[in-house]
């Protein structure tokens, strides 16, 4: 399956010409109302399969690597940037001859991001709708009237309650750890949540998933699946389509060896046997 968010650099009409895959939109909830229905209407048409709505961004987090940087999306010239640029002269005439960065699913509602250069903790903190609760989550459950996920939970008590508005789906994930200091790890949660709803709703493990080991020990605590965004990301801007062709390849590799190792032949025989707790969790 492919996810692709709000703030993609392609459109979903574009998506689903190239991918007969399942795919998932991950949606993030605006202040504008006109823009969430929009989005949700554009999913629908481009025959997503699933919605996932963002729950754990609802701010930007204080990522300081950006602020020492300048990073902004598109970027902004700066001294700094410009230094970047003059070290990067393949990068940097990609970017000036290029078609225009843009953020299509957001053109003709908002500036930022797209013709306005902004800071992504600046654009969450500003355009999204801080005041986003259960009630809407629920809303847009029954608006899009399929498989629905949301993406961020961490606690039991969230997983419930996303059994009772109807999701089909939760996404156990802090966002890459880049919004709140001292939050733990999404694995370190996952037992926990499976327990208590891991048999009325899909359960998918993201963050800090880069070998198979990762997904099998996922899967065997309880998971029906895990997901990344670096993970591919990387490889993309390291190599374009052979990067992410050659990574996806090396998951592959290493999830069927590694079952070949544990003596494991299909993926129902994943159990928590296969593993060892530290005493303390």
């Amino acid at each position: 399956m492919f996810g692709v968010s709000s703030l993609a650099t392609v459109t979903v009409e574009e998506i689903s010409k190239i991918a007969n895959t399942p795919k998932m939109f991950q949606f993030y909830f605006h202040k504008d109302r006109g823009l969430n229905d929009a989005l949700l209407e554009r999913a629908r048409a481009a025959n997503f399969n699933v919605l996932a709505l963002t729950v754990d961004t609802i701010t930007g987090g204080n990522r300081e690597r950006d602020l020492r940087t300048g990073f902004t999306s598109p970027p902004k010239l700066t001294l700094d940037s410009l230094m970047s640029f003059a070290t990067h002269p393949a990068w940097a005439w990609n970017f000036l001859t290029k078609e225009k960065f843009d953020m299509p699913h957001l053109s003709g509602y908002v500036s930022q991001g797209t013709n306005l250069a902004v800071s992504v903790g600046d654009y969450f903190s500003t355009m999204l709708d801080q005041s986003m609760n259960w009630n809407d989550a629920e809303k847009l459950c029954s608006q899009w009237n399929g498989q629905f996920a949301l993406k961020g939970i961490m606690s039991v008590e969230d997983a419930k309650r996303a059994v009772d508005i109807g999701c089909t789906g939760i996404m156990v994930s802090n966002h890459g750890g880049r919004q709140l200091d001292g939050c733990r790890s999404p694995f370190d949660q996952l037992a926990e949540i499976c327990d208590a709803v891991g048999d009325k709703i899909d359960v998918i493990c993201e963050g800090g998933i880069q070998r198979g080991t990762h997904v099998l020990k996922a899967l065997s605590v309880g998971a029906k699946a895990c997901s990344g965004g670096r993970f591919y990301l990387f490889a993309l801007a390291a190599a374009g389509q052979a990067g992410v062709e050659r990574v996806l390849g090396n998951m592959r590799t290493e999830i069927e060896r590694d079952m070949k190792l544990m003596g494991v032949t299909k993926l129902d025989q994943l159990s928590r046997d296969n593993l060892r707790f530290h005493p303390s969790r």
